[in-house]
């Protein structure tokens, strides 16, 4: 509202974003009274359809693969660990130009490494 009583417009873009749903599986597997193995895989659609992305979050249909490992050398105290890789199918960006922005076109490949650890103490 300062803004607006300031002389400043509001700026809007209409991102026509979807919902869209998330399918995931995981599974774990006790290997020893210590170590447990897990392991996952999840897919999410994009938000986003091939005439709307723009620049600002280049998003395709994501895939995410997850490995990990528990150790619990006794009652109390549990160690975890855990890796991700993230990709996402080839994102394409087509803009038209206007008077204050050029054309644009890219295509993007994105992908990312996550790791974690976590330690647990019970008392």
């Amino acid at each position: 509202a300062l803004g607006q009583a300031l002389g400043f417009n509001t700026i809007g873009e209409d991102l026509n974003w979807r919902d869209t749903w998330s399918f995931s599986v995981g599974t774990s597997y006790q290997a020893t009274p210590e170590w447990v193995l897990r392991t996952g895989f999840a897919y999410e659609p994009s938000p986003t359809s091939n005439e709307d992305r723009n620049v600002r979050i280049p998003v395709g249909d994501r895939k995410v693969f997850t490995v990990g490992a528990g150790w619990s050398p006794n009652q109390d105290l549990t160690v975890d660990v855990a890796y991700a890789y993230l990709w996402e199918t080839t994102a394409g960006v087509n803009q038209e130009g206007s008077a204050l922005q050029p054309a644009y076109s890219a295509k993007y490949d994105n992908s990312a490494h996550g790791l974690t650890a976590q330690v647990t103490y019970r008392f």
